[in-house]
């Protein structure tokens, strides 16, 4: 046997930055322009509980990017996408679901190793860095834009919790990433209880240190939505929180038969974090009677304001001015159902504004108009929240009524609300205020006015 010995060199590199090309970073995924949240050369990690979506809305963006609808970089281009061992069957789950999301199944590839030992042959999914060679030749004959490794940490050789094994694994990939500018998105998962979302992934530090976005999942139990937040975005200011629901679809099967599976209803932003979710406390009795306070107080503080309408942060200012928390604050907006509170980006610069939908209201009485809708899940009450050793003191939520606007220049908050109407007849104008009659005046002479300026 002969004795085989391997020599490294090395030799140091100088560049002078002079020589060094600056470019753009592009984006895999830019749901809105300026706000971009998968990168393109580098690597995303998509981590939560089981459950929350993660590889359900990763398919809904790669079925966009094969038939070039996908927001971003990439708009116009169809592109392969490659998935990695999902733990989900291909022709029960996998299918089905690309199938409702609306795929190119010819652009979508699963990739496995075929290994022959002693005349018996298998299929295994890839492991990394062992098959770092099979990657780049499936990337390279496919021309990839987009590869999912599902889940990720049992897609490696080595110990997920240390540092270096999971750099060893998966530093190749960013590489990779990087060389053929390519979106590489991790799906992890989440560890159990609360704490920081930065410290809530699965195994090493080093599973966050390794890419440059990093997006967290979790579920909104009071509107069943889906939530997911951006925790890390090396490349740019946007570290939003956006929502989607799960619908479920009937989808025939190849074998003349219909499944059930879930396909996503992309809702856009949110100003409900993944954080907020995840750090909610379960709470008993005197707790339950904070929630119903804390509903009362959003309800009656947007009434009370033109148009039914008032930014988010004054709001949770005034929140805390009575001694809730912003948590609750949040919380109570959205369990208020019957009206709803939507929270809406603002048409007049940054920041959320949160508006009550007269959609679903309760009924008014013939003659009451400009009468306060109640809130039927706050009780009727405003509550303080509760403080140990003090009594609670029930204050009777007032019914006043609104006195109508005069037919003059509108506020701003009716201008809002008229901006997600027009282009619109007059007669739409009319119907769609008459849930609001208390402003329809002003806003209607301001609409018939503007329509014949324009004219």
């Amino acid at each position: 046997m002969t004795d085989q010995t391997h020599t490294e060199t090395k030799r140091l590199l100088l560049t002078p930055a002079s020589l060094i090309k600056s470019r753009r970073q592009k984006w895999f995924w830019e749901p809105y322009k300026g706000s971009g949240v998968i990168p393109l050369g580098t690597g995303t990690i998509a981590a939560g509980q089981g459950g929350e979506g993660k590889t359900t809305f990763m398919l809904h963006l790669a079925a966009q990017l094969t038939r070039g609808l996908l927001p971003g970089d990439l708009h116009g281009t169809k592109g392969a996408v490659i998935i990695i061992g999902p733990e989900d069957d291909w022709e029960t789950v996998m299918i089905p679901r690309l199938t409702a999301a609306g795929a190119d199944l010819d652009r979508i590839y699963k990739i496995e190793v075929q290994t022959t030992f002693d005349e018996y042959t298998r299929q295994r999914s890839l492991r990394f860095p062992l098959d770092m060679d099979s990657i780049r030749e499936a990337q390279h004959e496919t021309g990839a834009k987009l590869i999912i490794l599902d889940p990720a940490p049992s897609l490696m050789h080595g110990d997920m919790n240390k540092v270096q094994d999971v750099r060893e694994a998966y530093e190749p990939l960013m590489a990779l990433a990087q060389q053929r500018e390519v979106a590489m998105v991790l799906i992890n998962h989440f560890g159990k209880g609360a704490g920081s979302v930065s410290a809530k992934l699965s195994g090493s530090h080093a599973w966050r240190d390794l890419t440059r976005s990093y997006l967290a999942f979790a579920s909104d139990p009071d509107t069943g939505e889906r939530v997911f937040s951006q925790d890390k975005n090396n490349y740019a200011e946007s570290k939003g929180s956006y929502k989607f629901i799960l619908e479920s679809v009937n989808v025939p099967t190849d074998d003349g038969d219909v499944t059930s599976v879930a396909k996503v209803n992309f809702l856009g932003e949110t100003d409900t974090s993944v954080s907020d979710l995840i750090n909610r406390e379960p709470g008993g009795e005197d707790e339950q009677d904070d929630r119903n306070a804390a509903q009362a107080f959003v309800a009656d503080f947007i009434r009370d304001r033109d148009g039914w309408e008032a930014p988010a942060a004054e709001v949770l200012k005034a929140g805390k001015a009575a001694g809730f928390t912003d948590n609750e604050i949040k919380h109570a907006r959205r369990r208020c159902r019957n009206p709803r509170i939507a929270s809406v980006k603002s048409s007049f610069g940054s920041g959320w504004v949160w508006q009550m939908e007269t959609e679903g209201a309760t009924q008014q009485p013939e003659g009451a108009e400009g009468a306060k809708v109640p809130c039927t899940e706050t009780m009727g009450t405003f509550v303080a929240p509760s403080t140990q050793g003090a009594a609670k003191e029930l204050a009777p939520v007032g019914v006043a009524p609104l006195a109508p606007s005069a037919p003059s220049q509108p506020t701003e908050a009716e201008i809002r609300r008229l901006s997600m109407l027009l282009p619109k007849t007059a007669t739409e104008v009319q119907i769609a205020m008459k849930a609001s009659p208390e402003h329809a005046a002003g806003l209607y002479s301001w609409f018939l006015a503007s329509r014949k300026k324009s004219a």
